[in-house]
This record gives C-alpha cells, sequence and structure tokens, in this order.
C-alpha cells in the first residue's frame, strides 16, 4: 500500500470537509486525478462529485489515517493511534509546554518537597512551574550557567527557597518561561549577562515583581570588564538597546547601565563563573 504525504493526506481531508467543486490541477489534485480516479481533470482545474467527496474519504479510512484533522493539542501518543500516520505528524511538539527548572533551598508542589541535584534540571509544565511555593524566582539567561549554578559561588540567596527558571532557547520557548514567569506570585530576581541586550531582557521581566539583578561586586565587574570581548558585545548592542536602557526606570538596571556606560564593555555570565564568594571578599 502507497503511503501518503502529510499534505496529500490534508488535501484529502480537505476534499471531505470542504467538498469543494473543483481544485486547480497540480499537486495533490493531480495526483490522485491521475492515480487514483479521484476528480476528473477538465483543463486547468479537476471537477469533484459527491462521489470523489466519498471516495477521499475510504482512501484516509483505507489507509490508516483520521478522516478529519487531529485536534491542535493532539499528543505522539494519539497520533500513533492511526497506523498510517508518523506519531510526529500534526502533533504538538515534544518540547512545547515545557520549563526546564532548578531549585534551591526548600520548595514545594502541591504539598511535597521539590528538589534538584548538582548539575541536574527537571522540565515542568506551565502551570506546574507557577504553582512551585518558593520564596524567590531567579531567571537565568544562559544554559550553561544554569546548569553549574553551584559553581558560581558569590551568589547570596539570602537564605530564601528559591524556584531558578531558565529562560528558554530554540529548544525551550522563551514563550513558554515566560508565561511560568508572570503566572508565579514570588519576586523575581534576575541573572543575565552583564552586556547590554542582558539588562534589556531584565527590563522586560514583570517591572512590578523585578526585586534584584544579581551580579558579581562592582569592582570585581569592573576588572572583568576591561577585555576585548566584553567592548566587542557593548559595541555591538549599543544601538539596538541604548535608547531603552537610558529610559530604564528600575534602580538597579539604571544603577548596571550606567556603570556599563562607564566602562563601555561588558562581561557574560560565563566569565561570573570565576568571581570571588562572598565569603572571600
Amino acid at each position: 500500500m502507497s503511503t501518503f504525504t502529510t499534505h496529500q493526506t490534508q488535501f484529502l481531508r480537505r476534499l471531505v470537509s470542504e467538498r469543494p467543486a473543483e481544485r486547480r490541477t497540480g499537486g495533490a489534485a493531480s495526483y490522485f486525478s491521475q492515480h487514483f480516479s479521484l476528480g476528473t481533470s477538465v483543463g486547468q482545474v479537476v471537477i469533484y462529485s459527491e462521489s470523489h467527496f466519498r471516495m477521499a474519504e475510504k482512501l484516509l479510512v483505507a489507509h490508516d489515517l483520521p478522516v478529519f484533522a487531529p485536534a491542535a493539542d493532539s499528543s505522539r501518543a494519539d497520533i500513533a493511534a492511526f497506523g498510517g500516520m508518523s506519531e510526529k505528524d500534526l502533533s504538538t511538539k515534544p518540547h512545547a509546554d515545557s520549563v526546564a527548572v532548578r531549585f534551591v533551598g526548600r520548595c514545594s508542589l502541591d504539598g511535597a518537597d521539590v528538589a534538584t541535584p548538582p548539575g541536574a534540571y527537571l522540565v515542568m509544565a506551565v502551570a506546574d512551574v507557577s504553582s512551585v511555593q518558593c520564596d524567590r524566582l531567579l531567571v537565568v539567561e544562559n544554559l550553561e550557567t544554569f546548569r553549574q549554578l553551584e559553581r558560581y559561588r558569590w551568589i547570596d540567596y539570602r537564605h530564601q527557597s528559591v524556584l531558578v527558571v531558565f529562560r528558554g532557547d530554540p529548544r525551550l520557548s522563551v514563550g513558554d518561561a515566560l508565561l511560568a514567569i508572570q503566572g508565579s506570585p514570588a519576586p523575581i530576581w534576575a541573572f543575565f549577562d552583564f552586556d547590554p541586550a542582558g539588562l534589556m531582557m531584565a527590563n522586560a521581566l514583570p517591572s512590578e515583581r523585578l526585586e534584584r539583578l544579581v551580579l558579581p561586586p562592582t569592582g570585581w565587574l569592573e576588572v572583568a570588564a576591561d577585555a576585548a570581548r566584553g567592548r566587542q558585545l557593548f559595541a555591538d548592542q549599543l544601538p539596538g538597546c541604548g535608547a531603552a536602557l537610558d529610559a530604564a526606570v528600575h534602580p538597579d538596571i539604571f544603577g548596571a547601565w550606567s556603570l556599563m556606560r562607564r566602562l563601555r564593555s561588558g562581561v557574560t555570565q560565563e566569565r561570573m563563573i570565576s568571581a570571588p564568594s562572598a565569603d572571600t571578599v
């Protein structure tokens, strides 16, 4: 038995649901007319009758394909119930509704304590992330930093229970992370690159809940920023971020931007791993 492409399957479904009088020749219309006598080709169009719509439905059933399009939230398991379809066809993307999180201190969900081992993280649904009980929510920009958070020994968690949220990347949606952040009532700490783009991301967080920027001491930043890479980051990002940051009103963002303008340089999160811990300053 031949296998239909996703486009051909969708074409058959539209014939069943829309029952059009005709379709232009070419593509799936010509394919089914030539190979299955589905429709009558006349010039630049293929003409359909009621018998053709019934034939389209029978073709779908014979090929173990759903007659009507699966729901938008169908899982791969739902799709796999039809032997003629790949479980990847038309199903929800496997990383949809997924937010990467870690926990510092005693956080809980539905009354049960939740924890992550060093170097590990959990991927949770947006609604579950928003429901975690914690004192503070820490948003981290880069995945490598997020995974190695224990090595940033200078971070002072102030004896709080902290839900750490990865901001997202091409695989784990930034939009899902933002929804989870917006749904949580906890005050927000922002840990981003010390560069214009990082400050812009922090400035985009819910301003009424943004409590602090998490950065190493100013003296350390001044020394670490004295590098060609930091100056390049600042120069490249300034045109797209400068005006918006000049208008920033949050005191931490305004203060960090003032320092950055003076240094005309930045520092990535990866470099911050070498900042001294609080007990050695």
